[in-house]
């Protein structure tokens, strides 16, 4: 299955789609991620909810009605679905385990969230970053053991998605969100894009202001969004039109093809015609 039909299957419609005491695992797809899942798509079949994350991706789906309710943008950050997430889980009582970045990254972002919601309960956290596979082995075991009701990862799409999976493998069945570069983002404040930013939708031009290499890898894989995406919009469109064609002429060449056997010579001399052209 490709990447676009399992994305548009699985878009959260709510922010309640989002909530950890349903245990989902959810992750995000925005212009640049869509072309890195669009090489590793199976990846992505196991996943609860695959939400936009960004204004063009959602604009794109919208725009040529990819599924049947209007897609809203959910972004794993402060501006979207985080404060919901990291209230519900105050308001419960619920852990959390952040993993991603490198270390100061990691326990600049930790130092933030707990400045900022001090009634969170961080059960643990580590940086993305593993010396071997026996790291990240011990790190799945770790987790594991420790078995907070949910979980961030920030390590970047691939490596984020494929460690969530083998997370659940090992055996944790809580919540988990993919967050790219959430963490990284957080380590020195709790809001990266000011208000305003946020509020106009101009966070893509915020970020190629704040991160560098930013625009350099957009230009090289926002063309490329578009193009794959685009191409399997029509794709699809004529796939529909194709099976359609093919279906109704089946059906008027097996009405051509009865056979009516009958002592009746009027009923046997009934117009073949009129089959073919009753539909």
């Amino acid at each position: 299955m490709d990447i676009y039909n399992i994305f548009t299957s699985k878009i959260p419609r709510t922010i309640e789609d989002f909530d950890p005491r349903n245990k989902k695992l959810i992750t995000f797809l925005n212009p640049h991620s869509y072309t890195l899942a669009f090489k590793r798509a199976e990846l992505f079949e196991d996943f609860d909810f695959i939400a936009p994350d960004g204004i063009l991706i959602v604009h794109v789906l919208n725009l040529f009605k990819a599924v049947t309710f209007k897609i809203k943008r959910f972004s794993c950050d402060m501006t979207s679905v985080v404060p919901y997430v990291f209230n519900i889980a105050i308001a419960d009582n619920l852990s959390v385990f952040f993993l991603g970045t490198d270390e100061s990254g990691i326990e600049g972002s930790v130092n933030v969230f707990r400045n900022n919601f001090p009634a969170l309960n961080i059960a643990g956290f580590r940086k993305g970053y593993f010396s071997s596979k026996v790291d990240r082995d011990e790190a799945i075991d770790h987790i594991v053991k420790l078995n907070p009701d949910m979980i961030f990862v920030g390590m970047g799409t691939i490596l984020q998605e494929s460690m969530v999976l083998d997370l659940r493998k090992a055996g944790y069945n809580g919540a988990v969100y993919t967050c790219g570069g959430f963490l990284h983002q957080s380590k020195l404040e709790i809001n990266f894009y000011p208000q305003f930013i946020d509020k106009l939708n101009l966070r893509f031009f915020y970020r190629m202001f704040r991160e560098k290499g930013f625009l350099k890898r957009s230009i090289k894989t926002y063309p490329m969004f578009c193009y794959l995406i685009l191409t399997q919009l029509f794709n699809v469109e004529k796939q529909s039109d194709e099976v359609y064609i093919n279906d109704d002429l089946k059906i008027a060449a097996a009405r051509k093809n009865i056979k009516v056997v009958s002592k009746n010579d009027d009923l046997a001399s009934f117009d073949s015609d009129f089959c073919t052209n009753s539909k």
